[in-house]
Parts: structure tokens; sequence; C-alpha cells
């Protein structure tokens, strides 16, 4: 055994009695080295998670040559997307799914990220023509939006250079989990929190969008709708010719 537990007593004894400087601010700091090991940051995040349905039929259905063709086009497309948008933190594919986390102190900041969202839609009705076209498998997405107060620490271990933020608050985590819902048991493809909803629910834009429906998954009332962009469909739908 490599690990001297004894060490890794003292090194656990000396995180756990030092203290912890909570900072809350504005914003998410972009700077990380802002991020220290002895404080954390407390304000506002935003969430947006993609995940893929059935992706373990997917993989395994299909030849892995051809998947790994599409797997690539369709993250790579997603993080253009999401990097466009000044306001995000973090974005990241974990297993199956790829995320963005991004600075929310303001209503404006998550009417962002749910126009990231309708644009991934959108993008995602062209993807799967596409593979239509070219006789290649297609497959479903759902798309989960969270928003709360969360907390952020660095974590890791000092001198390595392995460690990430942690986020810890509800927003992460439950639009990992309505991700695993969208576009499925009766919920649509964008499924937003309760908290993300009451702050978006006043634009003008989207106030005739998203039905209310109960989440076991979370224990809450979610809303969920299927938008997307009007010139791109009207494109998309007319056989997406260049130059129309």
């Amino acid at each position: 055994m490599n690990y001297n537990y004894k060490e890794g007593k003292q090194r656990i004894i000396d995180i756990l009695d030092s203290k912890t400087q909570i900072q809350e601010k504005d914003i998410i700091p972009s700077n990380e080295s802002e991020f220290t090991y002895e404080n954390g940051i407390k304000t506002w995040v935003g969430s947006l998670f993609v995940d893929i349905r059935d992706s373990s039929s997917y993989f395994k259905d299909n030849k892995s040559e051809i998947v790994a063709r599409v797997m690539r086009a369709f993250c790579s497309e997603i993080i253009s997307i999401l990097s466009a948008n000044s306001n995000y933190r973090q974005i990241g594919i974990r297993g199956d799914c790829v995320y963005a986390i991004y600075t929310a102190s303001k209503k404006s900041n998550l009417k962002s990220i749910l126009e990231d969202a309708i644009t991934i839609n959108t993008f995602q009705k062209m993807f799967q023509k596409i593979l239509s076209q070219k006789n290649m498998p297609t497959f479903d997405i759902g798309i989960g939006m969270g928003a709360s107060e969360d907390l952020i620490i660095k974590a890791g271990k000092k001198g390595t250079g392995i460690s990430d933020n942690i986020w810890i608050g509800d927003s992460v985590v439950n639009a990992s989990k309505l991700s695993s819902i969208g576009n499925k048991d009766g919920f649509s493809v964008l499924v937003l929190d309760s908290t993300f909803y009451s702050n978006i629910k006043g634009f003008e834009d989207y106030k005739n969008y998203f039905n209310e429906k109960y989440s076991k998954l979370i224990g809450e009332n979610v809303y969920h709708d299927d938008v997307w962009w009007k010139d791109p469909k009207e494109w998309i739908d007319g056989g997406m010719k260049n130059g129309n």
C-alpha cells in the first residue's frame, strides 16, 4: 500500500481544524487566483446540463468509430455555443453530459443561460436531421437548468497541481438531475427548477412559455417546454439549403 495513513490522518485533522473564510461576492470571480484552500466564495450561480437520452444503448448498439465522430461533433458545437457566453465560469464534459456553470447575480444572466439552452435545442434539431441525411444514428437530449446562491470552494492537494472548484448548493445538482428527465416521462426538452423559472418568468419573451409539472427527482414543481429559435427552425424545416 502506497498510502501513508498516519500522515493522512494528520492532514485531515489540519484541514478540519483550519478556519475557512467565507466571502460573499456579487459575481463568481473569473480569476482563479481568488480561490484558495483557505477561503470560500458565496454568490449566485446558474447551471446548464445537456444529457443524452439512453446513451448506454446508443454507445453499445452503434459502431464505435461512428459514435466517436458523432460525439465529437456534438460536444464541439455545444461547447462553442456555451463558451460564447461571457458569464460562464466552468464548461466541462461529465460522462454523457456537457455542462456549463455561470455567474448569475442578475436576472438577465439567467435569461442568457436560457437562451444558450434554446440555441442548443435548436442546434440539436439541425444536428439530428444532418445525422438522418447521412444515415447515421440519431439520439434525443434533455437540458436542465438550475439557479441558487451557492458556496464555491477550491479542493485538491497543495503542490500537486490537482484541484477543482466544488459547487455547494442546488444549482448544479438540480440542473444535472433535470437534464436526466428532459424529453422523458412527460417532460419536454428544457426543464427549469423553480428558482430559475421565478427569475425569468417576468421577461416578456418568455411569459407565455413553460408548463408546470411536479418532479419527484428534486421534490418540487419544475417548468418545461420545447423552445427553439424561429428563423433557424424555418431553415431546418425547409431542408437546410445553403444560400437560402
